[in-house]
């Protein structure tokens, strides 16, 4: 019996274009899961020892920083992260609007500033808005903004620190959005 070599080599040639199709992307493109980022509404930055430093080992990344209220002149929850990438001792700082908070972390160590329950007594800024914020470590400043949250958010309500009348906040929504569906 003869075998239809063309027939073969066809078939071959589709197998090889699919594996290159489907697997050809990652030996071009960077993988985005790979990448450290702040995955949420608050905002990010780095403040490096030096210019010169590497981003690696001696800096501190500000990841996710933002302060969830209801008003500008309400008490708000800073959220996000603090990472001491450096090998020693940090006293780092951050400010928001007029309001500066100090934190002293050890080598490599992570801080969650929701764990530590941080207040802001009249944050400054309205709740969407982003107000002025300045980063500091190793004695330099990183200037940046910091995003100003409402608790609408489900994730976000049991972080604020006030009373909060759910009802209130999730009026604004569609009778046939999710969880907020109503049979009436």
């Amino acid at each position: 019996m003869k075998v239809n070599t063309t027939r073969r080599n066809v078939f071959a040639g589709l197998a090889l274009a699919a594996l290159i199709g489907t697997t050809g992307c990652s030996a071009v493109n960077p993988q985005a899961t790979t990448f450290e980022y702040a995955p949420s509404d608050g905002t990010q930055t780095t403040v490096m020892a030096d210019e010169n430093g590497d981003a690696n080992s001696d800096a501190v990344d500000f990841l996710n920083i933002g302060v969830i209220t209801e008003s500008a002149d309400g008490v708000g929850a800073l959220m996000g992260t603090i990472h001491n990438k450096s090998d020693s001792n940090q006293n780092v700082e951050l400010q928001i609007n007029d309001e500066s908070l100090s934190f002293s972390l050890e080598a490599d160590e992570i801080l969650k500033l929701e764990d530590e329950e941080v207040t802001i007594e009249g944050v400054g800024t309205e709740p969407g808005s982003l107000a002025d914020g300045v980063a500091s470590a190793f004695g330099q400043d990183e200037e940046f903004n910091v995003s100003i949250l409402p608790p609408t958010f489900e994730e976000y309500r049991e972080l604020y620190p006030g009373d909060l009348n759910e009802d209130e906040h999730v009026e604004h929504l569609y009778d046939f959005q999710g969880q907020y569906h109503r049979d009436e």
